[in-house]
This record gives structure tokens, sequence and C-alpha cells, in this order.
């Protein structure tokens, strides 16, 4: 069966993947990173005294110093699940030729791990890079998070020739509010976010994934 979606585009911390609300802090609280320094960078962010990559290189900066490697980062990583129903779901929904699609701030890491890469068309996220010796070394930001991952999807909708309307997203916090404006259909899934249930189309409640597909079928 058709979708009437062409593009379906998921968050993943705290959408496909449980056991976080921001793979960023999990890894930070891990390794003990002191609030008031990641507080600064993200204040600097909203205030527009720092770009995303900005942001995002203040905190590989604070992970180098507090000793970040692969090795431990995937220790954290792995503490984390799969959401409820989330392979079922992508797989069902890629079953009715949607084109499947993950634009969210999470790692690259994470999506690996997980094999999500494996289970959508595309992706769209941070990636982390590490030396020879297994240590944190830097890495590449996605330039679609925050506010931008609604362009994310504008430009993969122009690029398939998919009208804005016949695309859905699912998110759960409150850097989805963009994205959520800008699809055809959102769906605030396990929503942590006053202002993202506002915007969305439909608020989905619960931690079972597959409760969104009476929406996306």
């Amino acid at each position: 069966m058709a979708n009437k979606f062409k593009i379906i585009a998921f968050d993943v911390d705290g959408t496909l993947v449980d056991d976080t609300v921001f793979v960023w802090d999990s890894i930070h609280d891990a390794y003990g990173v002191g609030k008031a320094a990641r507080r600064q960078a993200m204040e600097q962010y909203f205030a527009g005294k720092l770009d995303y990559r900005g942001w995002f290189f203040e905190d590989i900066r604070l992970l180098q110093e507090a000793g970040a490697t692969r090795e431990g980062l995937m220790k954290v990583i792995s503490g984390m699940k799969l959401m409820d129903g989330a392979q079922e779901t992508l797989a069902a929904l890629h079953a009715t030729g949607a084109h499947l699609v993950i634009i969210s701030g999470t790692l690259d890491l994470v999506v690996k791990h997980f094999g999500l890469d494996g289970l959508v068309h595309e992706v769209f996220c941070n990636r982390f890079h590490f030396d020879d010796a297994g240590r944190l070394s830097g890495g590449t930001p996605t330039p679609f998070d925050i506010e931008a991952k609604a362009e994310a999807l504008k430009v993969t909708a122009k690029r398939l020739g998919v009208p804005l309307a016949e695309t859905a997203f699912v998110g759960d916090n409150f850097n989805d509010v963009e994205i959520a404006k800008a699809a055809g259909l959102s769906l605030a899934f396990n929503c942590k976010s006053d202002a993202l249930a506002k915007v969305a189309t439909h608020v989905v409640p619960g931690q079972n994934l597959r409760h969104v597909l009476k929406y996306l079928m």
C-alpha cells in the first residue's frame, strides 16, 4: 500500500532511542562535565553569540578535557535502548514506500550502534572523530539541528520532488518545533515540550513507537 506521506522524518534521542533525553547530556553527565560550563555554551548559542558549529566544538572541547574515548562513549550509549516498537515501526513504514529520514542532533555513534542507518534511507546528524588510540579528536557538526531541522526536511523534499504537504515528522522536544511546523503532519511522540505539543498535528503519549503508525499509514 502506497503511503500518502512520501517522506517521513524522525528525531532520535527520546524518539527512536529511549533512556536518554539528549545523548549529549547523557555523555557529559557520564564524564562528569560540569553543568555550568555546558550551560554557558548553550546560553551563548540561544543569545546569538555562538553559532551551532561553535557550540558543537565547545562541547567537543569539554569532552576532550574530560578524557572522552570511543570506548567510554560507547559504554554510555550501550546503557540506552531502542524505543519500544522502533524497529517494527520503521519496517512497516519502509514497506509502504515512504522515504525515511533521520534529522537529529544526536551522534552517528548512536545511529550506528542501534543499526538505525540500516532502517532508514538517509541520516542527518552530528559525527565524532577519533585518533588511532580511540581518543575523541574532533567531529563534524550537522548543519541541521534546532531551527535548521526544518531546512533538512525542505532540502530533502525539494531534491525528491515531494510537496511539504506530503511529509511527516516525529519528534519529542523543543528542538523539533520548527520542523514540526514545516512538515505536512507532525507527531509529538513521548513529548517533553509544551511548545512542541502546541504546534504538532497530534500528541502521541506513551513510549511505544507503534502508536504513531495509525497517523502515518
